[in-house]
């Protein structure tokens, strides 16, 4: 009795699939390797690709398989070089190439038809490896491009060989097109999690660049280069002039003569400065998409008038995260852009006008000479803009004195020279400051009406004590190259590549400059339209979590939804979509077979002479008492009858075989004459 109860597990008769879906599976697996071909090292690439070619030569040449020493061979020798590459095989770049050399070693060895179905589900876990390193709207074509190719090959492997390319495509199509609904269904129903999916620990922001909490002449040149995106603002009612875009960052108050911090006496001194300030006119309110740093500070248009609920106040009008900032956020602002602080502490004004060392000589003269004058701040405007100072982003190095220095040799820099040097003056002539740092400007974007602030937009400012109205915004950049200030980093950088001069152009010249080619503006406006697309994508779909899964379950009358209500309406609406997909394929003709089709006319033709087909009777016999009954139609009915047994038993789809039987029995006639005197196709 044992034996009818013992579980045996079912294997399919194996068989080896043919050249094309064996060299279906190779393309898509050069298509998911394509995935993560920037990212990886060039060894990794080269050898994958390697093994491919090698197993492309075994299907199509017949070369022989590498033997068993040899594979464990190749294996062991990933293994070393992946931990000789990453220093270990975990995390996600070093799990990542481990995989890809994984299929790569799997797909050389491909011996039966369940290596070949291994060796698809391996690829598709390679394809979703990609969402650990970007879920933007590109990976997310691309990736569903690998996943159609690898699902077609995964098809054709399970048709028969006899079955053509393109029926393996089309049922394919057929099946994804199908399974649209239930996706849908399941992204908008499936509980959510608070979070991403894709993130991981350790590795996942090593490569992430942003503001510092350290500044130091230079320490902005990294940034200058980079082109990422650092946030997009969405304002509800019309944008701020550009001379008032300071999005606001960090303040730092500590300085060691060189580098501008934060420290703990800083936090301590200032801890007093509360919240309190008055705005001169209306806010403006906007929402921010601000991209994953790793860090915890956050973005505001100077000044900050609100407190978001995933966010912490700090002073100096400073918003930190409560959790490091590790994936793309959403929140909602509100700032005035003019504003008015009356507050500061004896203890913060004595912090605010701390200097490391005493000025040089050539410093305390100048500042002296500030004082004697009716307002010291402009004086330093002034100073820097009517002497022989220059914005570049190539500054020389500094001496150890580093005011000194700049102030009177180089004379030149970009925006935290002229800030740090700014603030440092100002403590020497007895007013406090403090350095702030953020990002300036940004470019609009037309296609999507929304501004899109980035790295190379980071900037550093002053702000200095004044009696009666409290901390004042003062941009030294602006007094040397006010280009900087109206037209944004981005112009201004096309500006210095062209060899332009900061502050000493005229806004005819300016325009022209700016202007550039017919091609190069397109480019732009090619951009923007892709941004807004991303954007949209990162909002409706990445943003998509439980608030937003909350607020749609409400909208279809949950109150309070539970994880039951949640789980059971999620199988309700996926069977509803099964019995709907049932009926439609139930219900759904078949396509009239076009040889069956044929041959039944053909059948009906000799009927109606006399010549019916009887029920039992073959193509054969048939044709055998057709020539006996008829000898004059043995040679047609010879032809048409041996195309029906060619393509009804004998395996051929050939479609040209199928419209020469059509037009045989279209022309055919009992009598054993044809309409028409012109040879078949």
């Amino acid at each position: 009795m044992t034996r009818w109860f013992r579980l045996r597990t079912y294997r399919p008769p194996d068989r080896a699939p043919d050249r094309h879906a064996a060299n279906g599976l190779l393309l898509s697996a050069v298509a998911a390797l394509a995935l993560h071909i920037h990212r990886q090292p060039l060894w990794l690439s080269l050898g994958v690709c390697g093994m491919l070619a090698w197993r492309y030569l075994v299907e199509n040449y017949s070369w022989r398989s590498p033997g068993r020493l040899l594979r464990w061979g190749l294996l062991i020798a990933a293994l070393v070089a992946v931990i000789n590459t990453y220093g270990t095989l975990l995390g996600r770049e070093a799990g990542i190439s481990l995989l890809a050399l994984l299929v790569g070693l799997k797909i050389l060895e491909i011996r039966s038809l369940r290596d070949y179905f291994v060796s698809v589900f391996l690829l598709y876990f390679l394809t979703l490896g990609a969402f650990l390193f970007s879920q933007s709207l590109i990976t997310a074509a691309l990736a569903m491009i690998v996943a159609v190719v690898t699902t077609a090959a995964l098809v054709r492997l399970s048709l028969p060989n006899t079955f053509p390319a393109s029926e393996g495509v089309r049922l394919t199509l057929a099946i994804l097109w199908r399974a649209i609904p239930i996706m849908l269904l399941l992204y908008l129903l499936f509980p959510r999690i608070q979070g991403s999916l894709w993130g991981l620990p350790g590795d996942a922001f090593a490569a992430r660049t942003g503001l510092s909490d350290t500044v130091v002449p230079g320490s902005f040149n990294a940034l200058s280069s980079d082109d990422a995106v650092a946030f997009r603002v969405h304002f509800t009612g019309p944008a701020p002039p550009a001379h008032q875009l300071y999005w606001r960052s960090l303040v730092l108050s500590h300085t060691d003569g060189t580098a501008w911090s934060r420290s703990g006496a800083d936090r301590i001194a200032v801890n007093t400065e509360a919240w309190r300030f008055r705005g001169d006119g209306p806010p403006v309110s906007y929402t921010v998409d601000y991209e994953a740093t790793g860090h915890h500070w956050l973005v505001a248009l100077d000044l900050p008038a609100m407190v978001p609920a995933t966010a912490i106040a700090h002073p100096g009008f400073v918003l930190e995260a409560k959790k490091r900032v590790e994936q793309r956020i959403h929140y909602a602002m509100r700032s005035y852009p003019a504003h008015d602080i009356s507050e500061l502490t004896p203890a913060a004004r004595e912090f605010h006008l701390r200097a490391p060392r005493p000025a040089s000589a050539r410093i305390q003269e100048l500042v002296d000479e500030w004082r004697r004058g009716s307002d010291p701040v402009d004086a330093a405007l002034r100073f820097f803009n009517e002497q022989d100072f220059h914005y570049t982003l190539s500054p020389p190095l500094l001496a150890d004195d580093t005011l000194d220095a700049f102030m009177f040799g180089t004379r030149r820099g970009y925006c935290e020279h002229y800030a740090t040097a700014f603030a440092m003056l100002m403590r020497h002539t007895g007013i406090p400051s403090r350095l702030v740092v953020g990002y300036q400007g940004g470019v609009w974007n037309d296609a999507g009406d929304y501004l899109v602030v980035r790295q190379t937009d980071a900037h550093a400012w002053t702000e200095v004590w004044r009696d009666g109205r409290g901390w004042i915004r003062v941009d030294p950049t602006a007094a040397v190259a006010p280009e900087r200030i109206e037209l944004g980093m981005t112009a201004l950088q096309a500006l210095l590549a062209q060899g332009a001069l900061p502050g000493e152009l005229e806004a005819a010249t300016i325009r022209a400059l700016l202007e550039g080619r017919w091609l190069a503006r397109q480019w732009s406006r090619l951009g923007m339209y892709w941004d807004a697309a991303n954007t949209a994508w990162n909002r409706w779909v990445m943003a998509y979590g439980p608030a937003r899964q909350l607020r749609l379950l409400q909208s279809l009358g949950f109150e309070t939804p539970s994880w039951l209500q949640v789980a059971t309406t999620l199988f309700i609406g996926i069977g509803a979509l099964l019995l709907v997909l049932a009926a439609t394929l139930l219900t759904k003709r078949d396509k009239p077979d076009p040889v069956a089709a044929s041959y039944r006319r053909f059948c009906a033709k000799l009927g109606r002479s006399g010549l019916a087909r009887h029920a039992h009777e073959g193509p054969m016999d048939f044709y055998q008492r057709i020539s006996a009954a008829r000898p004059e139609l043995a040679p047609d009915c010879k032809r048409i009858i041996g195309l029906y047994i060619m393509l009804r038993y004998g395996g051929v789809t050939r479609p040209d075989f199928v419209d020469q039987l059509r037009w045989r029995v279209r022309h055919f006639t009992a009598a054993g004459h044809r309409a028409a005197r012109t040879a078949p196709p």
